[in-house]
């Protein structure tokens, strides 16, 4: 009998009937009984199960740097999706949920349906075959899993396929806490079935034991399971098959990301011009002198929070001169984000009312600059780009970027690492040695290291190691799950989105001070409006507590199935 595989729980494919199913998958397409009758056929199935790492499948913003668009580091212009979870105005109908949930059930249920396969075809396949493709399955399950449970709690726990749309229609969510359960166990049978490493280059971006290793560790650190955490952070970190890439200002653009000495990068998203997968993070990143649309930007919230060379606040260091306030800072801020009077692509970047031209390399002459707010208002609103994946080599075909996404590297694992170690109070050189290494070890990032004393005690510690991630990771789709998981939504997901002004020379800028965690505050109160020498308010922002830790359970799946409860307050 032949088997239709439903990819979603309750029909999310919008599948209303019986006769909807065959519509979607007709019966001129191959079976699965039909279909897997070689190895490499199976092979191909388990490969279409890497489809769905990206949350939103969109070429407009790429997850997971969206996800920083939504929290006090970030600003998206133009996708209102994202506007509205910043600012608290969502809901259980907002397409977005639907996507991340669809996208996350058919992935699980891809899976599922192979390891069906895998089973009831066994005979086609060697022992190490098997062991081999079961190995990707039970990470990626786990992958999946991982990103329901972050976002939204309790979620139907689904270990085998959904053929029918009654059975789709019964499920029920599973408590959180038995679902992460079955996620450890996943990513631990994982380990034990991949191998460390791939000598086929056709094999390049699959998962690998370092990657399920690193993912469990990314995992319990979000569940506050700290002890797994640091073991599975060490594990990585002990088979020495990974290390930073010598410069984090190449690691984001394709000089870095294809380079094949880069070991850095644990896990991530390939693109390629031969099968038209592109996306499109250098319109929406890049300036618009360069053609971009300069969408997806930083805020001032967090150019404020980069340090100075002696690892001090700008209100605390000397080494700060407020008429050049980006100079002697920690080298990350103009590695990661396009600052006014830098050079991108052909121009002097400028957002400046009064800078209605600019300079232009290549005719060593002054142009139009189309990137000042008297020129075009839709210039960056703060007036900021980001340099993570804004790779100027892409300029002229802005739509069609085809280098890789990060979607894991090894900072992340030190980082990991020394934030478990922090949080179980076991505070060591090797905590050091993991962030003194971020700090230190690259050619073109030198940051003062840390000591036992400098660190300090638990509480102190906490603040740097988060501190640490929030620069590190910067728009890297961290932030977001961070200040959930730490407890700080509720503050720094409530203050306003802050852009330089568009007026006005440095010094006039306002003062600013840092509270106990050494993030940014601002008398936003007393700011004159725009256009002034005050930052400007571009967004205010709103976190209810009790109700935006999760995300609501899309209505769509409600309506399918009533038997999935919705989240607190939506």
């Amino acid at each position: 009998m032949k088997k239709i595989f439903i990819f979603s729980v309750a029909a999310t494919l919008t599948l209303a009937s019986c006769k909807d199913v065959l519509e979607k998958y007709p019966l001129d397409k191959p079976s699965a009984e039909t279909f897997y009758n070689s190895a490499s056929e199976i092979e191909r199935g388990v490969n279409a199960c890497y489809d769905n790492l990206r949350e939103t499948g969109t070429n407009m913003y790429n997850f997971p740097m969206s996800l920083d668009l939504m929290t006090d580091i970030g600003f998206p212009r133009q996708d209102s999706r994202f506007k509205e979870i910043a600012k608290g105005e969502h809901s259980s109908e907002a397409d977005i949920f639907l996507t991340v949930w669809r996208s996350s059930y058919t992935g699980i249920n891809r899976v599922n349906n192979m390891q069906t396969v895998i089973n009831e075809k066994s005979n086609l396949l060697t022992d190490e075959q098997r062991k081999f493709l079961e190995g990707q399955l039970l990470f990626l399950r786990a992958y999946y899993y991982t990103r329901l449970v972050t976002y939204f709690g309790d979620v139907p726990l689904l270990l085998k396929p959904v053929e029918t749309l009654n059975e789709a229609r019964n499920v029920t969510r599973t408590p959180k806490a038995e679902v992460i359960a079955h996620i450890m166990k996943d990513y631990d049978d994982a380990v034990l079935r991949l191998p460390e490493a791939y000598s086929n280059p056709v094999d390049l971006g699959r998962a690998t034991k370092g990657t399920a290793n690193a993912y469990k560790a990314r995992a319990a650190l979000y569940f506050g399971m700290y002890d797994v955490a640091a073991k599975s952070a060490k594990a990585v970190m002990d088979s020495k098959k990974y290390s930073l890439y010598a410069k984090y200002g190449d690691l984001f653009v394709s000089k870095g990301l294809r380079d094949p000495a880069n070991k850095e990068v644990i896990f991530s998203e390939d693109f390629s011009a031969e099968i038209a997968k592109y996306t499109e993070l250098t319109l929406h990143n890049s300036s618009r002198n360069t053609g971009g649309w300069s969408t997806s930007v930083p805020s001032q919230n967090l150019v404020d929070s980069y340090h100075c060379i002696d690892d001090k606040n700008i209100s605390e260091s000397t080494w700060f001169n407020k008429a050049k306030p980006f100079e002697n800072r920690d080298p990350r801020l103009k590695l990661s984000i396009v600052l006014p009077g830098e050079k991108f692509g052909d121009y002097r970047y400028q957002t400046h009312m009064d800078s209605v031209t600019c300079y232009q390399y290549s005719t060593g002459r002054m142009v139009t600059n189309n990137d000042s707010y008297s020129i075009n208002q839709f210039t960056s609103f703060t007036g900021y780009l980001t340099r993570k994946y804004n790779d100027e080599e892409y300029v002229g075909r802005n739509t069609k970027c085809d280098y890789p996404i990060i979607l894991l590297r090894y900072a992340e694992v030190l980082l990991t690492y020394a934030e478990a170690k922090i949080e179980l109070n076991q505070i060591d050189q090797s905590v050091l040695d993991a962030l003194n290494a971020i700090r230190q070890d690259r050619v073109d990032v030198k940051m003062p290291a840390f000591t036992l004393a400098s660190l300090g005690g638990q509480e102190k510690a906490r603040v740097k190691v988060r501190h640490e991630r929030k620069i590190e990771l910067a728009f890297e789709g961290h932030r977001y799950t961070d200040l959930r998981r730490w407890g700080l939504a509720e503050i720094y997901a409530n203050v306003p989105i802050l852009g330089r002004p568009f007026k006005g020379n440095y010094t006039e800028w306002p003062n600013i001070t840092y509270d106990l965690n050494d993030e940014p505050v601002y008398n936003v109160n007393n700011y004159a409006p725009h256009p002034s020498t005050d930052y400007r308010v571009i967004e205010n922002r709103l976190f209810i507590k009790g109700k935006h830790e999760l995300w609501p359970i899309p209505q769509t799946e409600r309506n399918m199935n009533p038997k999935l409860n919705q989240n607190p307050q939506y």
